[in-house]
């Protein structure tokens, strides 16, 4: 007697099923095998960028591979016989945070960079498209999101907290300053991420820096000026997190779209249940109304140090290379900037009011990327978000004055916390199905976590290693050292057995079950999860600068002292 499901019984029936519906059970029994899964193992490194690598997709068939990242390179490349097709320069001018196909096509691409511009740029006519940008948002865009059989419509979210919508039939390009005509929503406050329900492509998600996701129905939305609130079909968030925000770095619906995966910054993943029969009995304004306090920060690290990431990283306490001369040192940079990060008299005249003569721009040094944890001016301005670590993407990017963001337009940043809802929050939360402990997601704000096949969650690490988790017992069972820092990007194959991975390396990886023996320690699992538990709590609130930064902080106080201005806790922590 054969079993009702299983890869097996598909394997065995499918010689006698001609209708090919056998053909997607057998994958999608496949992906759900864990014994496949405890022997995928390293097919292929694919050397193909000059920088980090921030965004990995597949077309829609799942035959070519589209890289992109700090290189400012679009790479497109065949998975199967690793071979380049497309390896070009693109016009951006910082760090590409996301590259897709639109849906339908293996030419169009869409990009966006950390200076908020979107590239809409056609293989076939490099020449005439090459600049096409819209450049609507003022500030970093993070996400791009297709609309599955829309070939002429995505969408962008951006820390200026909007969202806006493209149809290329009605326009290819935009470079309006202070343009609403791709406006979409304005939620009124940064939007970290989004995404599209693959089942119902009208349900569009939305996470805001508020710790609160939030589904709307893109069908009911109206041209501006005509809602008074926008509704959401969904909301939720981890009510027990309400003593902090917690930035949500990714979101994914299930398969069947009837429930949605979000990973939490300095946090855990969350499983939401999306249907309405199960909701709590609490309302999204319950939450806001009790805000979190951002807490102070603790403690600086200094833009470069990757020392508490990768496989080798342990606990400072445990961290045998960190010398006493670098503790005492960074001990002291600490005590003196967290004071003026944490006074607000004197952050805020440090950034308003003084005015040095360098080409690089305060904006700028304290502007977001994507590599590590350095924290944006709105937040330093706002006093939100405080748990948020904003990467910087390379040391070639900070040595540009605009690699950062648009300096000219940071001011937007700050006024977006400022504005009110545009949401009816009068909306039940929807309940917690399931949290998967053990990675962590604490110096990067790409981190992914995506669904394989039905029955595994997966997710990127600072540790550098791929996470999956059982979805339903949520235990660990199979870990993939994938990078030598963090892993960032991980995206399943449309269809096959086949995972690409990318982070902090200038590379991208290929995995499937190649391995004949099963790959997976228990003991191991533990003993990492119990690491990274330690080290997500030792990197709280903490402050990530760059060494100019502190160079001109100091200069900032020499030029107190010798107008005459005395502060104390100031003069005597900078002598």
């Amino acid at each position: 007697m054969f079993p009702s499901k299983g890869f097996f019984r598909n394997v065995y029936f499918q010689p006698y099923n001609d209708s090919g519906s056998n053909s997607v059970n057998l994958i999608n029994s496949a992906k759900n095998s864990l014994h496949f899964v405890q022997r995928l193992d390293l097919e292929k490194t694919l050397d193909i960028h000059y920088g980090s690598v921030n965004s990995v997709n597949w077309n829609d068939s799942g035959t070519l591979l589209l890289t992109a990242g700090d290189d400012k390179r679009i790479v497109i490349t065949n998975p199967f016989a690793y071979h380049v097709f497309v390896n070009y320069k693109t016009n951006h001018k910082t760090s590409i945070y996301c590259a897709k196909f639109l849906p339908t096509s293996s030419t169009h691409i869409i990009s966006c960079s950390s200076d908020g511009s979107v590239l809409n740029l056609d293989l076939e006519r490099m020449k005439e498209t090459e600049w096409n940008f819209f450049t609507c948002h003022s500030s970093q865009c993070y996400k791009l999101e297709t609309i599955p059989g829309e070939d002429n419509i995505f969408l962008s979210c951006s820390e200026d907290g909007t969202v806006r919508q493209y149809d290329l039939r009605t326009g290819v390009k935009c470079s309006k300053e202070h343009c609403s005509d791709h406006e979409f929503i304005d939620c009124g406050q940064p939007v970290s991420t989004i995404a599209i329900n693959p089942v119902k492509p009208y349900q569009l998600a939305i996470a805001t820096i508020d710790s609160i996701v939030r589904i709307v129905d893109r069908r009911k939305i109206m041209k501006k000026g005509l809602f008074k609130n926008i509704v959401p079909e969904f909301a939720f968030t981890v009510p027990h997190l309400n003593h902090r925000a917690y930035r949500i770095s990714s979101l994914s619906y299930s398969p069947d779209g009837e429930d949605m995966l979000a990973s939490y910054s300095n946090e855990e993943i969350y499983l939401f249940s999306l249907n309405k029969d199960s909701c709590t009995a609490e309302v999204v304004n319950d939450y806001l109304k009790n805000a979190p306090t951002p807490p102070p920060y603790r403690q600086i690290r200094l833009r470069g140090d990757w020392s508490d990431t990768g496989p080798s990283s342990r606990p400072s306490t445990d961290d045998p290379t960190r010398s006493r001369i670098q503790t005492r040192f960074m001990d002291r940079m600490t005590e003196v900037l967290i004071n003026v990060f944490n006074t607000p008299a004197l952050h805020n005249d440090f950034l308003q009011n003084w005015q040095p003569n360098y080409s690089q721009s305060l904006g700028d040094l304290l502007s977001s990327s994507t590599r590590e944890g350095e924290v944006s001016r709105s937040d330093i301005l706002n006093r939100s978000n405080r748990s948020t670590e904003i990467a910087n993407s390379s040391e070639n990017n900070t040595e540009q004055s605009n690699s950062n963001s648009d300096c000219h337009k940071v001011e937007n940043k700050s006024k977006t916390n400022k504005k009110p809802s545009v949401f009816d929050d009068l909306i039940a939360l929807q309940p917690i199905k399931a949290q998967y402990k053990g990675h962590r997601n604490a110096r990067t704000i790409l981190k992914e976590a995506t669904f394989w096949g039905n029955d595994f969650i997966i997710s990127g690490s600072d540790c550098g290693y791929v996470f999956i988790w059982d979805r339903y017992t949520c235990e660990i069972v199979m870990l993939l050292k994938a990078d030598a820092n963090v892993v960032n990007c991980i995206q399943p194959h449309p269809s096959r057995l086949l995972l690409v991975t990318s982070g902090v390396d200038y590379n991208v990886k290929l995995w499937s079950p190649i391995s004949v023996d099963k790959r997976f320690s228990p003991a191991f699992a533990t003993e990492l999860a119990e690491r990274n538990k330690l080290m997500m709590e030792q990197s709280k609130d903490t402050i990530t600068v760059s060494p100019a930064l502190i160079v001109r902080m100091f200069s900032y106080f020499s030029e107190f002292r010798r107008g005459g201005y005395v502060e104390s806790g100031i003069t005597d922590d900078t002598t």
